[in-house]
């Protein structure tokens, strides 16, 4: 299975999350109230975990391992707390939540196929809660448009790597983290070691520093991205780098929901 959770997930409407939610999220202050907002996640997560098991909920797993994989690539990812097999708890110890949280519970509730999960902030002065829900089913995550108009197969390398990520996300669907993509392109060409490389920094001539970057071979970069908003801008930026360096080009691909683009940042320097 390309993604894997040894567990029985159970779907359930909204309503019955809210008053799976109404208990788990009473709990969450009366821990915060009698232990203070100072401690680890480890300790919250441990004795949320302990409480729900101890007011009845039959189902509540802390840790629980999702494993994501394609041929010899295996990552595995960590769900914090799952109540009843249905709701995934993602729970923190910041300062304040932003959307980078969101995004990490998003990416567990896609991979579990769940649509109900919450992030729960125990270090403010009042505890902070979040409602988390996708908005599509999980088969929706596979109807997927590939915008390559502007992509160059330059080499070998190009075209392989372009066929590696179409092929991951027919086995995994869209709308997951792009660090997930990155990390499977480092597997099959070799480990991180040998992808990411420095790189000479060139200014009208002059060597001014080293940067290090994703490479495909001594000529072509690539840099994977799962960008929604500000995609001019950053493609502006590559061009940019690009420019500085002595590489053909970048192999850019953005995973923008269902539409995934390929797009090659060529150097226009002489």
């Amino acid at each position: 299975m390309p993604i894997e959770v040894k567990r029985n997930i159970q779907r359930i409407t909204e309503q019955e999350f809210h008053e799976i939610d109404y208990q788990v999220t009473g709990l969450a202050f009366a821990i915060q109230n009698e232990f203070g907002r100072l401690w680890r996640e480890e300790i919250y997560r441990n004795e949320l975990a302990k409480r729900c098991r101890e007011v009845g909920f039959a189902n509540v797993e802390t840790e629980v391992p999702v494993f994501v994989s394609h041929q010899g690539f295996c990552k595995e990812y960590f769900v914090d707390l799952l109540v009843q097999d249905a709701i995934v708890y993602e729970l923190k110890t910041v300062v304040k939540l932003n959307p980078e949280h969101d995004k990490q519970a998003l990416n567990y509730l896609f991979l579990l196929g769940l649509q109900h999960g919450k992030l729960i902030n125990f270090r403010q002065a009042l505890v902070e809660k979040r409602f988390i829900s996708p908005t599509l089913f999980p088969k929706d995550r596979y109807e997927i448009v590939i915008d390559d108009k502007h992509w160059v197969e330059m080499d070998e390398d190009s075209a392989r790597l372009k066929k590696l990520v179409v092929e991951l996300l027919l086995d995994w669907g869209a709308f997951l983290e792009a660090n997930l993509f990155q990390e499977a392109i480092y597997h099959f060409h070799g480990g991180e070691d040998q992808v990411v490389r420095e790189i000479e920094v060139i200014q009208k001539g002059m060597r001014i520093g080293k940067q290090k970057i994703p490479l495909l071979n001594s000529r072509v970069a690539h840099q994977v991205t799962a960008l929604t908003k500000g995609v001019e801008s950053f493609e502006e930026h590559l061009n940019k780098f690009v420019r500085l360096t002595r590489l053909n080009a970048i192999q850019w691909i953005n995973l923008n929901r269902h539409v995934i683009t390929f797009k090659t940042i060529a150097n226009s320097s002489p």
